[in-house]
């Protein structure tokens, strides 16, 4: 037997976090049916049953205003929940309860989860959950969702409900004012006779008294629609006269003095309360001037702490590569096959997989701030920085979830009010580097800014921020004006994260880039070893093979030089010792003498292979000019040669419109790290460097990645949220504008004052 087991409540009361601790890693995530609101669904077992639950999205209420509360209601309506788990912030209990009262009124089994109990009792609430539920109706469960306690108190409850054995769980009403419950009474006679259930009509009946168009909409199937209708229409008058308000807003202050009642039986505030720790932190965090540079501050730990300890198992990763591509070459007879499998899939996709564990320290560190608490507070730092563009604070929150990938973080839009507030955050929100461009900054940074690669990684960040601030002043005061509705935010509590939580989090989000590295960014290195495959053969204009030898030769004349000269340096030093010297083998001026012919010999024989790969660099890029990749990059060279970009670089950001992790992976076939590959040629980063790219146009080519046309996903978020491809245009055009003209800025102004150079 399975039962449906529904997840509700209001955002930011750990919703997630207990739908986590219920289902572990046993979790699908996906959209909604004709909507783009994410979809979490898992899987339990308790006492031989199986428990399907769903991790519906957070909502205040019932009342279909956005797509949430939209997916929400019909979810609930459609009655495909068995029960509905409703998750509670224990510490802010009476907002809460609101939308427990509709819950309540839908006739829905209920059991009600009281979440965060340590911040309550930290606020010095005391709360009789027994009398709490027999005035609700429903089990009453005290749990602390980032610690577990409570979750196995939980699932009982859930089966006990399921199972129709529990004495709690029975169907209340929700008691209005007299001459509401007559209006109501008045409806669902009506309502009734259309054969729908006593507890159902009373819920149809409220809505309709609440002027609820989906309600009203369902209404008039009825047989006797026209009628209901026209009652409700007198209904809401008759209200409306009595409270000198809307029949929404009595119906609002009616459950509000349920709860308020129901509170005052069941809680007791302690005299004494315990400090209450995040407003004594937020008087910091938040703080007029300190807030933002402490904001600043914590984003350059995150990119310090990304590379830094990144860089340890990132060399692992590339040794085991390395290896693992010269085994394929021993194994494997020269062939297109071969080539495919070492240049373009390990080749290609492995240049990605270096960087995973960037990757995932960046995840884990946006969910160590996430379920903290502390990214709802940097929404409220930058709301004096959001007006400016004609937005509020609440803007950011989308702009926050670009670090970790745009699709999802231009859907979260959603969550604003206003059309024009929506569009303005979608056009904007490509400026945000997402987690595909970091592997090419950790690249690119640490080529050529070794010393200071995660500084360079975070001002491109920053540069980020910066350009979406900029460019969203100057789109609210030309194609978008206006001002953005008001708005109040919720800062949550303060919490310390749990490992299980933070390690589900970072794991979700780290899979869904393997599962991109294992679909669009294999299919997209396969096509650019396909262009840089074929034709076959090509002429070159040098003899390359000739120049190594000739090179060869040239070092070993340069070695057997340097042990003539040995050798006569040693026959002069010997002769200077006295005769009764027996051995001067075992001398200290032989020794030092050694040393320096090692150190020569050593140098030699570096500088050697220094040259060679530099002439192999240069004859793969030779081949690869003449190769289909190569005509393509030329064709756009003249293009990008004001930027200080070669044909290579062309190529490369063409790519990245289908991926931008896929700029990686393109230099690593133009750079042909799959042949002759060994750990002292650095792969992509000596290619990189023998290409002729200069620090200066390094940087140039940063800024020109973070901010040039985003990936197609990202594209096709922007036309689906926007509903128009003029903004999806603009868009793009708008980001190549800038990219380029930002980029150009740095390369111009950087030689011009020798910067970088």
């Amino acid at each position: 037997m399975n039962f449906n087991i529904a997840v509700a409540g209001n955002p930011n009361c750990g919703k997630t976090t207990i739908f986590n601790a219920l289902t572990g890693a046993r979790q699908r995530v996906g959209n909604w049916p004709g909507v783009t609101v994410e979809k979490k669904t898992g899987h339990y077992s308790f006492s031989e049953i199986k428990f399907d639950v769903v991790d519906l999205p957070g909502t205040y209420s019932l009342s279909a205003f956005s797509a949430e509360e939209t997916v929400v209601r019909q979810y609930l309506e459609d009655k495909q929940a068995d029960v509905v788990v409703n998750i509670i912030d224990a510490s802010n209990l009476e907002r809460n309860l609101f939308l427990t009262t509709q819950l309540i009124e839908l006739g829905k089994p209920l059991v009600i989860v009281l979440n965060m109990m340590d911040m309550a009792h930290e606020k010095g609430l005391q709360i009789d959950t027994d009398t709490l539920a027999t005035l609700l109706g429903a089990p009453v469960v005290p749990v602390v969702g980032r610690t577990g306690e409570g979750i196995d108190l939980l699932k009982e409850k859930i089966l006990r409900v399921s199972t129709e054995i529990s004495m709690k769980a029975r169907f209340i009403d929700i008691s209005y004012p007299r001459d509401i419950e007559q209006e109501i009474e008045k409806l669902s006679q009506l309502i009734r006779a259309n054969d729908v259930d006593a507890k159902y009509s009373r819920w149809t009946s409220v809505k309709l008294l609440e002027a609820d168009k989906q309600t009203r909409d369902l209404v008039r199937e009825y047989s006797n629609g026209t009628g209901i209708l026209e009652q409700a229409k007198i209904s809401i008058s008759r209200i409306e006269g009595l409270f000198q308000d809307t029949g929404r807003a009595a119906i609002s202050h009616a459950r509000y003095g349920f709860i308020q009642g129901a509170l005052r039986e069941c809680v007791v505030e302690s005299l004494v309360a315990s400090a209450d720790y995040s407003r004594k932190i937020d008087r910091v965090l938040t703080n007029r001037w300190a807030g933002l540079p402490i904001f600043g501050l914590f984003m350059w730990l995150m990119f310090k702490l990304t590379y830094d300890i990144g860089s340890i198992p990132m060399d692992w990763i590339d040794a085991g590569l390395v290896a693992l591509m010269n085994f394929m070459s021993g194994m494997l007879p020269d062939s297109m096959f071969a080539s495919l499998l070492i240049d373009g899939v390990i080749g290609g996709v492995g240049a990605i997989a270096v960087f995973l564990p960037n990757i995932f320290i960046l995840f884990f560190i946006i969910a160590v701030l996430e379920d903290s608490g502390y990214m709802a507070r940097v929404a409220f730092i930058m709301d004096r920085v959001m007006h400016n563009i004609g937005l509020h604070g609440k803007a950011f929150i989308p702009m926050i979830m670009g670090f970790g990938c745009n699709v999802p973080a231009i859907m979260g839009t959603r969550i604003l009010e206003s059309r024009r507030d929506r569009i303005l955050t979608v056009l904007i929100n490509p400026f945000m580097s997402c987690s595909a461009r970091l592997p090419v900054y950790v690249l690119v940074a640490g080529a050529f800014f070794p010393e200071n690669a995660a500084t360079v990684i975070f001002s491109m960040y920053i540069l980020g921020i910066v350009a979406a601030i900029a460019s969203g002043k100057l789109f609210s005061r030309t194609i978008l004006k206006g001002m953005s509705k008001p708005f109040v935010l919720e800062l949550p509590p303060y919490q310390r994260p749990t490992l299980r939580s933070l390690t589900l989090h970072t794991w979700e989000r780290g899979y869904l880039f393997i599962q991109k590295m294992g679909t669009v960014i294999l299919v997209g290195s396969v096509i650019v070893w396909v262009l840089g495959y074929f034709p076959r053969e090509v002429e070159l204009e040098r003899d390359y093979q000739q120049e190594r030898i000739t090179l060869t030769e040239n070092y070993d004349s340069q070695m057997i030089e340097l042990g003539s000269k040995f050798k006569k340096s040693v026959f002069k030093d010997q002769r200077a010792y006295h005769s009764e010297m027996v051995d001067y083998a075992a001398s200290a001026s032989y020794q030092e003498l050694f040393h320096q012919f090692q150190l020569l010999q050593e140098n030699l024989a570096s500088e050697e292979r220094k040259e060679l790969n530099q002439l192999r660099q240069q004859e793969i890029g030779d081949i690869t000019e003449q190769k289909w990749i190569g005509r393509v990059g030329k064709l756009f060279e003249p293009i990008v040669r004001p930027l200080g970009f070669t044909w290579r670089e062309s190529v490369a950001l063409i790519t990245g419109f289908v991926a931008k992790e896929i700029v990686v992976s393109t230099y690593g076939v133009l750079f042909g790290v799959g042949e002759d590959v060994d750990e002292g040629s650095q792969g992509v980063i000596s290619g990189l460097r023998s290409s002729g790219m200069t620090p200066l146009v390094a940087l140039s080519f940063l800024v020109f990645t973070l901010l040039y046309t985003p990936c197609l996903a990202t594209v096709a978020a922007i036309k689906r949220e926007t509903g128009t491809w003029a903004y999806t245009l603009f868009s793009i055009g708008y980001s190549l504008v800038l990219a380029y003209s930002l980029a150009f800025g740095v390369a111009y102004f950087g030689g011009m004052f020798n910067w970088l150079t």
